[in-house]
């Protein structure tokens, strides 16, 4: 056994047994608040459809089955002593191999945390690039792009680029990857508020 704690039994084994609806090319439209699923037919064109979906009795079983399990106090016990025990494990891992990792890491070339490539389906121009990518894209805009107007007060009023950093009182020069401060660290964990503000480089939203 690869760990000493076990699992509350759940009631209701066949929860998570349940077979997966078979996969279709289908579109999915939001009308007035419903979801509707749309086919393409012979001429190109979207067809609403009926699709088997899960009905009112079987949701509200499962649903009401999830809300006991947030709530059952010896799951998450379970899930508490559960997590303590990887990590304790991570963190034994990394006292025997991190040299060996460093070694592997420092082999490979042309590889670090900034350029290597994530695919991720979510996707706005706020995240769109790291804190470094960020630093050269500001420092060159700075330079090169000063006169442009970037940003509109409540009173209306256009600002330049220029006039927005002379405000702040900061210079290309000046900038850094920590002055940025929008590297998420363990300090956002369930802080959604420390979270969001890592979008405000320099902790300023006009710069957002």
């Amino acid at each position: 056994d690869p760990h000493p704690f076990h699992p509350p039994v759940i009631k209701r084994d066949e929860a998570f047994n349940i077979p997966l609806l078979e996969a279709a090319d289908v579109c999915v439209k939001a009308e007035k608040g419903i979801y509707r699923l749309y086919i393409p037919d012979d001429t190109k064109r979207w067809v609403q459809v009926d699709y088997p979906v899960v009905d009112r009795n079987q949701f509200i079983d499962d649903y009401t089955l999830l809300s006991a399990m947030i709530t059952d106090g010896p799951l998450k016990s379970f899930c508490y002593r559960r997590l303590q025990y990887l990590k304790s494990r991570f963190e034994l891992h990394c006292l025997l191999n991190e040299v060996k990792e460093w070694a592997a890491i420092k082999s490979t070339p042309h590889r670090d945390f900034y350029n290597v490539r994530k695919v991720d389906t979510h996707i706005h121009a706020a995240s769109s690039m790291n804190q470094k990518h960020l630093l050269r894209f500001m420092k060159k805009k700075m330079k090169t792009s000063g006169d442009m107007h970037v940003y509109k007060t409540k009173d209306g009023k256009l600002m330049t680029l220029k006039e927005v950093f002379d405000e702040l009182k900061i210079t290309a020069y000046d900038l850094s990857v920590d002055m940025l401060g929008v590297h998420a660290d363990r300090n956002t964990f369930q802080r959604f508020d420390r979270f969001n503000a890592k979008y405000n480089p320099l902790g300023q939203s006009a710069l957002r």
